[in-house]
């Protein structure tokens, strides 16, 4: 009877360990941002403050003048926080959105949410991704018999690259034909 009750116990202290997901804490010289993923939805809840000084009591607790991002319906996660800038994606599957908040203005709107392919590149000084612009087909893509043969759809995509210090977006002139689910 004491290796059935704890069988159990390991059993339920493990689903509550997978279901329960705490919270994570990113922090730069501008601000800090806290991420709860959520537990029946897709996708993450995050409070954005002013930086912490000294070490950080990573809990999901609204204080007075935070910003809260994260409707239910809205399948964001966190990809990087590059100076006041908060990027995000939103998907539920292989083909998403770059979604990218400036908290210094508030972050009630996102200042990009964008269709890209999946490479995202997020540092200090830059947002670079491939952003999708237009519709893949035999005249425009050179790979689209190829991916129509797998059962995949084509997608136009350009280069650009959000400039973290001015806040300007620029596009490179490079594009792609990629496939899409």
């Amino acid at each position: 009877m004491k290796r059935l009750i704890v069988l159990t116990t390991l059993v339920l202290g493990t689903a509550g360990a997978a279901f329960g997901q705490e919270a994570q804490c990113f922090q730069n010289d501008h601000y800090l941002v806290i991420e709860q993923p959520r537990f029946e939805e897709v996708g993450s809840e995050f409070i954005v403050r002013p930086p912490a000084r000294g070490k950080i009591a990573c809990s999901f607790e609204t204080s007075d003048g935070d910003i809260r991002i994260g409707e239910i319906d809205d399948p964001i996660h966190y990809l990087g926080l590059a100076g006041p800038y908060l990027v995000l994606e939103r998907s539920t599957g292989p083909d998403g959105n770059l979604v990218v908040y400036d908290l210094d203005a508030g972050a009630f709107e996102p200042i990009i949410d964008v269709p890209v392919d999946d490479e995202i590149l997020v540092d200090d000084e830059t947002i670079a991704y491939w952003e999708r612009t237009d519709v893949g087909t035999a005249e425009n893509c050179k790979e689209y018999a190829e991916h129509r043969s797998y059962g995949f759809g084509s997608v136009i995509s350009e280069e650009r690259t959000f400039d973290i210090a001015s806040g300007t977006l620029s596009a490179s002139g490079d594009w792609r034909c990629s496939s899409t689910q």
